[in-house]
């Protein structure tokens, strides 16, 4: 199966918490595939509509903890385990509306550039800091890229009209990004569009990290090996063609109701089991998604979480971590809840990690204190957790 021979390539890559992160570029490279076809074919439908299946990804980590990392072994550099497979990978850092979707030329030629969306129509496109395309819909000049960028990773029908003449085109691009916690501002939607894999780091997971980036020095490609993967993974891709009816059981549904799925976050999920299911699938005519797989409901569970948390706050998030990781822990059994208690300069000492100095910090926790999410006495936090 195509997961299990990316996974053991991941796993001799030496890629810290590869079983966490890169199944679900599996998935997402998998309902890429799928959706290429399925345009194409015309074989899974909506409410009598052909959706754009994508799994977009956004890697969501403090700086200098793997965002890029992942990406570069997953597929956008020279040695990236989808590279070569048949589906077009590359990278954008900054870009304009015009950038993104395309423009025609006002020189009375009509000539059509096209943008990103159209190059990579067919493929993957990897942006290392996605504030560098967020941020640029707050430009005047770029006033609309927030709705084209919307539309191109929703339903993918891209539609421009300018003085040169009319744009358009569909795209089936899938976006992988990353993003620093302190630049996570996603607006009009953006999120409702993104599966998250969000990494908030301990000091643990700092040493774990510096042990796995030191035991893989001079760790070199097998580049024979790595051909046949790839050569496994086009055939695979050739064997989609195979699938002519793709449906859901009532397990799913089932699932979603479990773990308290709004409306709007289905559609993500939707994917993620369809990618579980292809990539752990041989294809063949007829595909039953369900939702029995345990390592499955385990990633569901985990992107739930992961969501949840950055509605929350993300360094609201991070700061609870530091301190639940850090502070003493004391049980109260008759209100079934567990206090942690945290000196506050133990608090900044940690989240030097982070980048965060002392001021960002104290406000944090007069914040988080105003919110009751925390209590401030004097130089101590305490923070409550619900015993399970």
């Amino acid at each position: 199966m195509m997961y299990d021979l990316v996974m053991d390539e991941v796993y001799d890559r030496n890629i810290y918490k590869g079983d966490v992160y890169a199944p679900f570029f599996i998935c997402s490279y998998a309902t890429h595939c799928f959706n290429i076809v399925n345009q194409k074919e015309e074989i899974y439908w909506e409410s009598k509509r052909l959706p754009n299946l994508r799994l977009h990804l956004n890697f969501v980590a403090p700086p200098g903890f793997m965002k890029s990392f992942y990406m570069e072994q997953m597929g956008g550099g020279k040695y990236g385990i989808f590279r070569d497979t048949g589906v077009e990978i590359g990278y954008e850092q900054t870009l304009s509306e015009a950038g993104l979707i395309g423009t025609i030329r006002n020189d009375g030629t009509g000539d059509i550039v096209y943008g990103a969306a159209h190059i990579y129509e067919k493929g993957l496109m990897l942006v290392d800091e996605f504030s560098g395309v967020t941020n640029a819909m707050k430009s005047q000049y770029n006033n609309q890229m927030d709705t084209q960028l919307l539309a191109a990773l929703d339903h993918g029908r891209v539609v421009k009209r300018l003085a040169g003449g009319m744009l358009e085109y569909d795209t089936y691009m899938t976006l992988w990004a990353g993003v620093q916690p302190a630049r996570f501002d996603l607006t009009s939607g953006l999120g409702r569009r993104l599966c998250y894999l969000l990494f908030l780091p301990t000091r643990t997971d700092n040493e774990m990290l510096m042990e796995s980036i030191h035991k893989s020095r001079n760790l070199r490609p097998n580049q024979l090996a790595l051909n046949e993967l790839r050569m496994k993974i086009q055939k695979w891709r050739g064997e989609l063609s195979k699938i002519r009816k793709l449906e859901f059981d009532d397990s799913v549904f089932k699932l979603y109701k479990k773990i308290g799925l709004f409306s709007f976050e289905s559609s993500h999920f939707d994917r993620l089991l369809l990618g579980y299911h292809l990539a752990t699938h041989e294809p063949d005519t007829t595909m039953v998604v369900d939702a029995n797989d345990k390592t499955l409901r385990k990633f569901m569970q985990l992107e739930k979480s992961w969501r949840d948390s950055i509605v929350l706050g993300i360094n609201y998030v991070q700061l609870m971590k530091i301190i639940k990781v850090c502070g003493a822990a004391v049980e109260d059994a008759d209100r079934e809840v567990v206090t942690y208690g945290i000196r506050r300069r133990d608090i900044i000492d940690e989240s030097l990690m982070i980048g965060w100095n002392a001021q960002q910090v104290s406000e944090m926790l007069m914040e988080m204190n105003k919110y009751g999410l925390v209590k401030l006495k004097g130089e101590n936090v305490n923070y409550e957790e619900i015993l399970e």
